[in-house]
């Protein structure tokens, strides 16, 4: 083994022994080596074999879209998202957003890189996440939707850009209505260089699917700024009620 990488395991080791590892899912402390995932929680984050709605990748308990694919206008063209938000899936969004837990970002990137490959998630000119407005960039100190943008970017040896600015600091959309989410997005992006995204097909990454109102409202001002194709991927997604 070179110095350096034995001397980075070390180091690594010594950090472990000070601060062990916590599993991001119900923040039991790791053994060494364990990963972030105990073996409990790590069920969870098998990907269900339920039915999905067909334009938003929402898991559904019928045949054919979801209530919310069948009533509102759609911007994007297709939505596909792994797991469903909910248990420790839920835990670890809420750990990677909220509570300064940056690297399971990494975690996320992977796992949604093996899904764009596995479901053929491909010919797309760039891929770009879901911007944070400044304010809340500055306060969180990292967004974190971009670790796994540039990681299924990578994958799929496609191009990833920050295409969107956030131009409104809006409220978290966590405990508002689906009518409020709606207004409250409304406007609330504004594309970087129309340039850019002109006649282009792009794959929008986020960590949650819920309504849909944020990903739609960004695929609204892509398209309106002449992007030809937008479709997301998301690490989670609510499943109808």
């Amino acid at each position: 083994m070179k110095p350096m990488k034995l001397m980075k395991e070390i180091a690594s080791d010594i950090v472990s022994l000070v601060y062990p590892h916590i599993c991001v899912g119900c923040g039991s402390v790791m053994p060494f080596g364990g990963g972030i995932l105990c073996a409990e929680c790590r069920a969870d984050f098998d990907e269900p074999v339920l039915d999905r709605c067909p334009v938003c990748g929402r898991i559904i308990y019928h045949r054919g879209k979801c209530r919310s694919c069948n009533g509102t206008r759609l911007y994007f063209d297709r939505g596909h998202s792994v797991f469903e938000y909910k248990d420790n899936v839920r835990n670890a969004v809420l750990n990677c957003k909220y509570r300064n837990m940056k690297h399971i970002g990494r975690y996320f990137g992977e796992i949604m890189a093996d899904y764009a490959e596995k479901n053929a998630l491909c010919g797309f000119d760039m891929v770009t996440a879901v911007p944070l407005h400044k304010n809340r960039m500055r306060q969180r100190g990292y967004n974190q939707s971009d670790i796994p943008a540039a990681m299924v970017a990578s994958r799929l040896n496609t191009p990833c850009v920050s295409a969107l600015e956030r131009v409104v600091d809006t409220k978290p959309q966590n405990f508002l209505s689906r009518e409020e989410r709606l207004k409250n997005i409304k406007r609330a992006f504004a594309v970087r260089d129309k340039e850019a995204i002109k006649g282009k097909s792009i794959l929008l990454i986020d960590d949650i699917y819920t309504t849909g109102a944020t990903v739609n409202e960004c695929a609204k001002v892509l398209k309106k700024n002449g992007a030809s194709r937008v479709e997301f991927l998301t690490f989670s997604c609510r499943a109808e009620d």
